[in-house]
């Protein structure tokens, strides 16, 4: 048996895709409007036709339900590229197989609308690879079809279709910068007969990096944590003179770096893209001391993760940079922050440290969370950025807080 559909001057054979035992064909993305089916039988016989403006899976129940996925990006403008990832389907997710949908114009909520669209934008073009009114399968199954690339060249002027399969990354390249790019994941449960629904929407700010102004002997954080992996900040050396109490300290810069979730990150300082200072694997608060600096030169510090695995765990990052080479506001850290265990004895526990060599005088704190045994929370790791407002306090494992003073 032969048929053959017809819709405005468009032929689609769907003979070669049927079966010998297929009794239902879904024609995906059916347009609204008059369709012909023309049926060829080879052999004499009855045959009924119905036909059913909707998707024989549409009742699925889980589509009503609440889909809570999210897209990660990652910005190489350099490079013209960005990296997306998203989570994987909750919903069936060893059926389901993925598109991502990325244009410069607006969301896409509806697969069918963006698949008409890319190709009434096709359709004009040369070379772009779509098919032609013999393709033998419908224009969706053209994209379906198509082997998942690890990395595909994108035209910002239209609607991008990419179908990825199982995959939950895709590569974009030839990204032009300084535009807003609209991404939308849809998922297309294979075994469902192609029922496609829509997962996740993100816009994407594609800019270049503006490093983060610091402030002379203040604290900045930034967050450095999943694909956004390198944050760049600035200083310029200040031309204002300096009190006479640090001018034994003029003429040299000192940064402190403080990864907060103690992930490993590398730094280097850049001036006139001239790498000044460099260090790699900073698992803990550090310094970093350069000498002969002059007014109104301004240094680059540019945060990365040390490694891929680091960069999915990473948090954030604490930088300061000081002038006299005194942090007036921050208290001088040992060499060797470690905390040490002296004894313990039933529910009693004595710890001890070493000293900060500051001459000022300087408030020791130690905060004590009744972590649970078998359920370890979120708290229970090192954190250098950890403070002791309300935050900490009003914490539900918080158990007590007790502060002493020392001074040299």
């Amino acid at each position: 048996m032969e048929k053959i559909w017809t819709y405005r001057h468009l032929r689609l054979n769907l003979s070669r895709s049927l079966k010998s035992d297929q009794r239902t064909v879904v024609l995906p993305c059916a347009l609204r409007g008059q369709y012909d089916i023309f049926v060829q039988a080879r052999q004499r016989g009855s045959i009924k036709i119905e036909a059913h403006a909707a998707h024989p899976q549409s009742s699925w129940p889980l589509l009503n339900r609440t889909h809570h996925i999210r897209i990660r990006t990652q910005n190489l403008v350099r490079k013209r590229q960005m990296i997306v990832k998203w989570d994987k389907s909750k919903f069936d997710f060893h059926a389901v197989h993925y598109c991502l949908i990325v244009n410069t114009h607006q969301r896409q909520l509806n697969f069918c609308n963006a698949v008409d669209d890319y190709f009434a934008s096709a359709a004009g073009r040369v070379n772009v690879g779509a098919p032609g009114s013999c393709y033998p399968g419908s224009l969706v199954d053209y994209i379906w079809l198509k082997p998942p690339e690890r990395a595909k060249k994108i035209d910002p002027r239209i609607i991008n279709i990419i179908c990825t399969g199982a995959h939950t990354q895709q590569l974009l390249r030839g990204v032009l910068p300084n535009r807003t790019y609209y991404l939308d994941v849809f998922g297309v449960h294979t075994r469902r007969q192609n029922l496609t629904f829509h997962i996740a929407s993100a816009q994407v700010e594609y800019n270049r990096t503006h490093p983060l102004s610091l402030s002379d002997d203040m604290l900045s954080m930034k967050k450095i944590s999943g694909l956004n992996g390198i944050q760049v900040f600035s200083f310029k050396v200040p031309g204002r003179k300096i009190n006479s109490i640090y001018r034994q300290f003029h003429r040299q810069l000192r940064y402190l770096i403080v990864p907060c979730g103690g992930s490993e990150i590398d730094i280097k300082i850049l001036l006139k893209r001239q790498v000044m200072g460099n260090a790699t694997g900073i698992y803990r608060p550090t310094y970093i001391r350069l000498s002969e600096v002059h007014k109104g030169q301004r240094y680059i510090a540019r945060f990365t993760p040390s490694n891929e695995d680091e960069m999915l765990r990473a948090h954030k990052v604490g930088l300061a940079v000081t002038t006299t080479g005194i942090f007036q506001h921050l208290p001088e850290l040992p060499d060797n922050i470690t905390v040490f265990e002296v004894s313990t004895r039933c529910s009693l526990a004595t710890i001890a440290w070493y000293s900060s060599p500051d001459s000022r005088t300087i408030r020791y704190c130690i905060i004590v969370f009744n972590l649970p045994q078998r359920n370890r929370s979120s708290i229970d790791y090192t954190n250098y950025c950890l403070d002791f407002g309300k935050r900490v306090v009003q914490h539900p494992l918080f158990q007590s807080i007790k502060c002493i003073e020392r001074s040299k």
